[in-house]
């Protein structure tokens, strides 16, 4: 759940923050990538440090505030990204003796907080594929290249860092996906709907939906497979989610089209919210004779008034 949180705001940050890179035609199998040098800012005692061009990792509470690197890759529509693996890192560097802040999270927090053992991210990278409204697609690769263990103040900083990036093209395409209401309720049986082009030649194609939550992406249930032969031009295709036994919330289908060797060719997601809709408001009822009767009554009143203030006035 934390790296999806850390994934979510990377991904906020690169729309405002123009750190890609765009190639030709030919797209590399490979990256390389040096990181700028931190810089330490000293303040009541503890150490800053920073990245230029970086971020600060804030996911975790009782972990040391330490810097990380993101660097994104655009691809035209039709690229997938299959994997991303780190062949190399080197350029170490070690220091020690920095007296990091912790990171807190609770507004109201007990303190004092005791900063967690151990070396600090346990991770050396991550990578995500965003999925852009043209079709195309952004690689989004997170490295962390600065380590620090709490309890020698050591640290470890890596400048230099080369991927090998595998990737496919596909002419295979998820053009439309909807369900049919904008929320269910816990019971409903929810139809997913997608629309899919193969504008290349004829390919097996096998659909693949689950459904996820919001927020910590586990995955709560699997559809069956969908088995597409010979897929050429246009098709379309209906999951089914039953939601019987279904705590309400915000869920989502993901559709990830996939080749018999296993290659994601096209992935989409869309929303499904189930709550439980609030019953409305019982109308009081009134039989129409209680109504006659009311408003004959209304009307013998306002009359007897009238009545009254024409003898005052003769």
């Amino acid at each position: 759940m934390r790296k999806r949180w850390i994934l979510a705001v990377i991904i906020l940050l690169l729309a405002s923050w123009p750190t890609s890179l765009s190639y030709g035609a030919e797209l590399p199998s490979s990256i390389e990538l040096t990181i700028p040098g931190y810089t330490v800012t000293s303040v009541g005692g503890l150490d800053y440090v920073e990245i230029p061009g970086g971020e600060v990792l804030l996911a975790e509470e009782g972990r040391p505030r330490v810097p990380y690197y993101i660097r994104s890759i655009d691809y035209p529509k039709g690229y997938r990204v299959q994997d991303v693996i780190l062949e190399e890192r080197s350029g170490l560097e070690t220091a020690t003796g920095l007296r990091l802040p912790v990171v807190i999270l609770d507004p109201s927090p007990e303190l004092p907080i005791e900063m967690k053992e151990g070396w600090y991210p346990e991770e050396e990278y991550d990578w995500s594929q965003w999925e852009n409204p043209d079709g195309s697609t952004t690689l989004i690769i997170v490295m962390y290249p600065f380590y620090y263990d709490p309890e020698t103040t050591d640290v470890k900083f890596y400048k230099n860092y080369c991927f090998d990036i595998e990737y496919v093209i596909s002419s295979v395409s998820i053009t439309g996906l909807t369900i049919a209401k904008e929320t269910y309720e816990p019971g409903d049986k929810v139809p997913i709907d997608m629309w899919l082009h193969n504008s290349g030649e004829t390919q097996d194609v096998i659909v693949n939906t689950v459904i996820k939550q919001y927020g910590s992406d586990e995955t709560e249930a699997g559809l069956p497979l969908r088995s597409l032969r010979s897929l050429v031009g246009d098709a379309s295709v209906t999951a089914e989610w039953d939601t019987s036994g279904i705590e309400p919330g915000y869920y989502y289908a993901e559709v990830a089209l996939a080749d018999t060797a296993g290659n994601v060719l096209d992935k989409k997601t869309v929303g499904v919210p189930i709550q439980v809709s609030e019953a409305p408001e019982r109308p009081t009822k009134f039989p129409t004779l209680y109504l006659i009767i009311g408003g004959v009554v209304v009307a013998a009143i306002v009359a007897s008034v009238l009545v009254i203030k024409s003898r005052k006035k003769a």
